[in-house]
Order: structure tokens, then sequence, then C-alpha cells
């Protein structure tokens, strides 16, 4: 019974093992489109952006569900423009206005993967700063003519794409390898769906242990 336990939890430590990167690599990049020359507060702007999985490529997972940009000023003030899906996988636009002048960062919103935190700074009145990209290496992916605008690469970048073997900062890099060695669909898992099973099979092995040793008592 002893070794049924111990296998039981070799193969529970396996599966974390291999299910901790996929777990790990649930985040997004997003990119905006060229943003207008000059912004000012009560004017209704429309912001293209990407949502890219591993800042690579469309998210593979399914839907994404909702998503928006998501502006905060210097005081703490929120406020979402929600997003609307283009005919483009990952592509999205959204009317955004800002309700007063000031400093605001743009982050990205939804609730499936990990959200870009910084995408943007605006000054308002004044223009859109869109953010160097934190990815350093993008996994391949076949754009064709749609794409999103690669801004550059910060000095300090240091994030990788799947499979990516590449520095790239322009859509025409990422469209010159193939889009089969990027992750396959549905490979990150939710950490509550691996605790939630770690938690089933050390139940399991502990009920077996259990009922083991009640038959061995009975039997002497």
């Amino acid at each position: 019974m002893r070794r049924i336990l111990v296998v039981t939890l070799t193969a529970l430590a396996a599966g974390l093992v291999m299910t901790t990167p996929a777990s790990a690599g649930n985040w997004e990049e997003t990119l905006l489109d060229p943003p207008p020359a000059t912004v000012r507060s009560s004017v209704t702007y429309t912001f293209g952006y990407w949502i890219l999985q591993h800042g690579s490529y469309p998210y593979q997972g399914g839907d994404l569900g909702p998503t928006s940009l998501r502006a905060t000023d210097e005081d703490g003030t929120v406020v979402d423009f929600p997003g609307v899906k283009a005919r483009t996988a990952g592509h999205y636009s959204a009317e955004v206005t800002f309700p007063h002048d000031g400093r605001w960062t743009i982050a990205s919103q939804h609730d499936v993967i990990m959200p870009d935190p910084v995408v943007a700074e605006v000054s308002v009145p004044g223009s859109v700063r869109i953010a160097p990209s934190q990815v350093k290496g993008r996994a391949p992916y076949d754009w064709g003519p749609v794409h999103p605008s690669f801004p550059p690469v910060a000095a300090d970048a240091e994030t990788f794409g799947p499979g990516s073997d590449l520095t790239t900062t322009s859509a025409p890099d990422v469209a010159t390898r193939a889009h089969e060695t990027a992750d396959p669909p549905g490979t990150d898992l939710p950490a509550w769906l691996v605790i939630a099973g770690g938690v089933a099979v050390i139940g399991f092995a502990s009920f077996l242990l259990r009922r083991n040793r009640g038959a061995g008592s009975a039997n002497r």
C-alpha cells in the first residue's frame, strides 16, 4: 500500500511540474494602433487595440469574452472603455473619451488571462505615449496583411513568447515564421484546477491508506 501511495504522490508532483509553465504563461500584451496626434478632454476618439496572448498571437483558448481599455488618472479615478471585436482575430476598437484634463495611464481589462497593466500614458490635453514593449522575443505567427503595430522593445525587456528564438520589433519579422509552431489551444490550465486536482488525488490516496490499515487490523 505504501508503494501505491508513493506512486500516486509522485504522479501528482509530476503533473504539477508539467502544468506550472502553462499556468505561468497565462498573460497577454495589449498593443494600440497608431493613436490620434492630439487628445483633448470631452472629445471622443476611436482607439484600436490588439490583445496578444504571450505577446505573440490572438488568444488561443476560445472566447476571451468582453474586453476594454481602462484609463486611470493621477487621483485613482478609473474609466472603462468597452471594446468591440473587429473582423480580424485579436483586434478590437473602443470609443475613448477622457472626462477631464490630466495624466492618464491606459491598461487592458478582461477576466480570462492576466491583462496588460501599462499599455500607454496619455497627457490631456496632449499626446498618447505608447509604452515600450516588454516582450523581447515573440512566438511565430503568420499575420498576413493585417497585423498589429509593434512598438519598440524596452531596453530592459526580458520576456519571451513560447517557442521564440528571435527579437521582434515589427510585424514582417513575425510573419516570416509558421503559425503551427505557436502554442496549441487550451495549453494554459487555471491554477485553481491544478490545486483542486492535487487535493483530490491526495485525499484519495489517504483514503486507500486508511482502508488498507483497517483491513490489516481486522485480519489480525
